[in-house]
């Protein structure tokens, strides 16, 4: 991880940083260089217009009186240390220099062929001399010639320019370095505090992906990273309760299934021992009411199975809810006297269509009326109130008991799947998960209300249609 984020930073981000630096230090470079050059020639150009300017003016003048003129000029120049001043006979020679000294280049012909093609006859040149040194120079052809001098040249060595543009070059390359050492610590001071972090959080995750559902990250973040290990601190800890549920649904349902599977078994045993016919009759029944107990938990379970995985199928058609809840109302009668448990259900006058599969709108009646049977006490009361909200378009089916109800720590959880809450009797935990995840497929909502030690009411609300006629 760590490798792979600091190529990207370094692909990306830093790539670009040092690119754009480079960039500007090469623009700068040549804007610097320009500038000295630009100056430098400004100079020179002032310098011979200033000499020409006054040659010109004497153009009256006898040609000896301008001939001293201009080498009074020379004599009395006074930026010798800068500049060198030559003389430029008519033959091309340099016929003499403010130093003294006779260069033996011919490099100013080139600045005379310069000046001649030049509209003022001024003509400015850079290049090496023969002993390697760098010179600017400014010639400028005479108007009119005198005597034997054809042009004047002004000369300066370029060496202390080059060397300030490179001080300058230098400088801009060091803050240039300093600014991609500064970017180069950041960058990796910031993916630190980004990997090391991540690294933390990966090897917590490889724990809880092995089981170790109790591991935490300590969060001392206060940005992304922070919520991020308080996600993943809090899925550990969902995790953790999954499982044990998940556990307690194992140790349930073996339970659930080993009770009926007991009865079974020590029935049949009695029975093959040829019993009288009572007993026979007797053991008979006690079968097959423990193999529809066995039936029923196996089809919950294949059901919400089915649902998990988007598998069970809906074949939806117009009914009328509450023909259906009558019939269910009438199949647990028995039940509910058996266990001396009164039964209220006033049946609506109305028709009241829906559109719902019968089969599973009868699943969810059962599995509510036999939750509410569960924990209903002998001569207790179950009621079933059925409310048609015409305006809205909805109708609610509520299943209530006067058992001991819930707790108030469970209510939100026990529409979960495996979940059992304080009090819990036999199941396997997914009948009101299996109910909520019907009535939700049906485009309806399911809720739960419980005081402790009053009551409990389950309700379901399902979208109602105008009638049963049509398609």
């Amino acid at each position: 991880m760590n490798s792979s984020i600091t190529k990207r930073w370094i692909k990306g981000s830093l790539a670009t940083t040092v690119t754009v630096m480079i960039v500007a230090m090469v623009v700068l470079s040549f804007y610097v260089r320009n500038s000295y050059y630009s100056a430098a020639e400004n100079i020179i150009l002032t310098r011979i217009n200033t000499i020409n300017g006054t040659l010109t003016a004497s153009a009256n003048q006898k040609e000896s009186e301008r001939v001293q003129l201009l080498y009074r000029m020379s004599e009395e120049f006074t930026e010798k240390d800068k500049f060198e001043f030559m003389f430029i006979g008519t033959n091309g020679k340099i016929m003499a220099t403010s130093t003294g000294f006779m260069p033996s280049d011919d490099m100013h012909m080139t600045d005379i062929a310069l000046a001649q093609k030049s509209a003022d006859g001024i003509a400015v040149n850079t290049y090496h001399t023969e002993m390697g040194e760098k010179v600017m120079t400014a010639t400028c052809i005479i108007q009119p010639a005198m005597e034997n001098i054809y042009a004047i040249r002004l000369v300066t060595g370029m060496t202390r320019v080059d060397g300030e543009i490179g001080i300058l070059i230098a400088l801009g390359a060091m803050m240039v370095l300093a600014l991609i050492g500064i970017s180069i610590l950041s960058g990796m001071y910031f993916i630190r505090s980004i990997v090391n972090p991540l690294r933390n959080i990966e090897n917590t995750a490889a724990k809880i992906s092995k089981g170790e559902f109790d591991v935490r990250i300590e969060n001392t973040y206060n940005d992304e990273i922070g919520q991020l290990c308080d996600t993943i601190n809090n899925m550990a800890s969902e995790l953790g309760r999954t499982d044990e549920i998940k556990n307690e649904f194992i140790s349930s349902v073996s339970h659930e299934l080993r009770t009926p599977l007991t009865a079974i078994k020590g029935w049949a045993e009695t029975l093959n021992a040829a019993p009288d016919r009572e007993t026979v009759s007797k053991g008979t029944q006690v079968i097959l009411t423990e193999t529809e107990r066995l039936y029923a938990m196996v089809e919950n379970l294949l059901d919400f199975s089915r649902l998990q995985q988007s598998e069970l199928k809906f074949t939806k058609e117009k009914l009328d809810l509450v023909a259906e809840i009558g019939d269910v109302a009438i199949m647990f009668g028995p039940r509910c006297r058996q266990n001396s448990i009164r039964l209220e259900y006033d049946e609506p006058e109305d028709i009241i269509p829906v559109f719902a599969d019968k089969n599973r709108l009868r699943q969810v009646m059962v599995n509510l009326l036999d939750n509410a049977i569960k924990y209903t006490p002998i001569g207790g009361k179950i009621e079933i109130i059925i409310n048609n909200n015409k305006k809205q378009g909805t109708v609610s089916v509520s299943v209530t008991d006067n058992g001991k109800g819930i707790h108030p720590d469970d209510i939100d959880k026990v529409t979960q799947k495996f979940y059992k809450g304080k009090g819990a009797k036999r199941g396997s935990g997914i009948g009101l998960a299996l109910v909520k995840e019907i009535i939700t497929a049906h485009g309806g909502e399911f809720t739960v209300e419980s005081q402790l030690g009053e009551y409990t009411k389950m309700t379901f609300t399902l979208i109602t249609i105008r009638s049963m006629k049509g398609h």
